[in-house]
C-alpha cells in the first residue's frame, strides 16, 4: 500500500474528521499504536513484561483528542538486577497537517530498581515536565511513523 501523509486520503488532512472543543484527531488515527525494541515485549504496565534490556511505547487517540502515551524501559544489570521505568502521561493531541502535537495535561513516573532500591517508587509529574511535544506523521498501510525532534518517541508504529 503506498505511503499516505496528512494531506492525503480520509481523515488525514482531507475528509472527514472527528472534531470537539480540544481539537481533531484523523479517524485513521484514532485507537491504540505501539512498537518495542531490543528484547523487550510490548507493555504499558509493570509486571506484565518479559525481563530484559528493551521497551515499548504505545500512544491511545481518542476521537475528541485525549491522548493516553506510555514508555516503558527495561535494563537487566550484571551483577545487580532489573530496573524497569514506565511513564505514563495523560492529554490531548491536536493534528495540523503533517504536524501531531501531543499537549500532557497529567503523568506519573515509576521505578522498580534493583540496583537501587532507594530510587524504587511513583512520582507524580510537575507542570514545567509536562512540555507540549511536536510530532511529524505519516501512515504507510497499517503503520504510523512518527518523528519526534527529540528523539523519543520516534518510530513505526503498528495497531494493538
Amino acid at each position: 500500500m503506498p505511503a499516505v501523509g496528512p494531506a492525503d486520503a480520509a481523515g488525514q488532512g482531507k475528509g472527514r474528521t472527528a472534531r470537539s472543543r480540544q481539537g481533531s484527531i484523523p479517524p485513521a488515527l484514532v485507537g491504540k499504536w505501539g512498537f518495542a525494541v531490543a528484547s523487550g515485549d510490548y507493555c504499558t504496565t509493570l509486571g506484565h513484561c518479559a525481563p530484559g534490556s528493551g521497551g515499548s511505547i504505545s500512544f491511545t487517540f481518542s476521537a475528541n483528542g485525549r491522548t493516553q502515551y506510555a514508555l516503558f524501559e527495561s535494563s537487566l544489570v550484571d551483577g545487580c538486577g532489573q530496573i524497569q521505568s514506565l511513564t505514563l502521561k495523560t492529554g490531548t493531541t491536536t493534528v495540523h497537517g503533517s504536524t501531531l502535537v501531543f499537549t500532557p495535561k497529567a503523568g506519573t513516573y515509576k521505578s522498580v530498581n534493583g540496583c537501587r532500591p532507594d530510587l524504587t517508587g511513583t512520582w507524580k509529574f510537575g507542570a514545567g515536565d509536562l512540555k507540549p511535544v511536536s510530532l511529524s506523521w505519516q501512515l504507510n498501510g497499517r503503520q504510523l511513523r512518527l518523528v519526534d525532534p527529540g528523539g523519543e518517541a520516534s518510530g513505526v508504529y503498528s495497531r494493538r
